[in-house]
C-alpha cells in the first residue's frame, strides 16, 4: 500500500476511539452521515474486491486493493461504534450486479473506474455535508481527513482513466 494510504488509514484507526458517542447517542447528523458513507462504501468495497480478480490493468488491480484495504477499514471503525452497514438500495444493488456480471478485460476496468469516481465524488459530498453540520469534533475531523483521502483516490482515478485512453 502506499505510504500516504498507510499514514492516513493509521491516523483515522488512531482517532476513533477519540469519537465518544455511542450508536444511542448519536445525533441525526452524524446517524445520517455514518449510514451514508457506510452505503456509499459497502459498494465501493464489493466491487472493489471483484476488480482486484477482474480487472485487467495493473493501476486498476492496485487501486482496487487500496480501496478494499480503505473500505474495510472504514467499515471496521464504525462497526466498533456500533454501526453497521445498510443493505444496499436498488441503485447501489445494480452497480454490485453490473461490475460482477461485467467480463474481465479493458470495459470492465473503465466501468469499474467510472463506478468508483462516481461513488467516491458522492462521497466527497456526504463528507462536506457533515463536517458543515455535523455537531461532533472529533467525527468531524475525521470526515475532513477522510476529504483529503477522497480526493486523492479521485485524482487517483482520473490519472488512471487518461492513461487507459491514451
Amino acid at each position: 500500500m502506499d505510504r500516504r494510504n498507510v499514514i492516513a488509514l493509521l491516523a483515522v484507526v488512531s482517532a476513533a476511539p477519540a469519537i465518544a458517542y455511542s450508536k444511542e447517542g448519536l445525533g441525526e447528523a452524524e446517524k445520517e452521515h455514518a449510514m451514508q458513507t457506510l452505503a456509499i462504501g459497502t459498494v465501493a468495497l464489493n466491487t472493489a474486491k471483484l476488480a482486484e480478480d477482474k480487472a485487467e490493468n495493473a493501476w486498476v488491480k492496485r487501486f482496487a486493493k487500496y480501496e478494499v484495504a480503505e473500505q474495510t477499514a472504514i467499515a471496521e471503525i464504525f462497526k466498533s461504534m456500533g454501526i453497521e452497514p445498510p443493505k444496499p438500495n436498488d441503485k447501489q444493488s445494480n452497480i454490485i450486479e453490473k461490475i460482477k456480471a461485467a467480463k474481465a478485460g479493458a470495459s470492465f476496468d473503465e466501468e469499474f473506474l467510472a463506478d468508483q469516481l462516481d461513488g467516491h465524488k458522492e462521497l466527497l459530498k456526504v463528507q462536506s455535508t457533515y463536517i458543515d453540520k455535523g455537531k461532533d469534533e472529533a467525527a468531524i475531523n475525521l470526515s475532513k481527513l477522510a476529504s483529503a483521502q477522497i480526493k486523492e483516490h479521485i485524482d487517483l482515478i482520473e490519472t488512471i482513466q487518461k492513461q487507459l485512453k491514451s
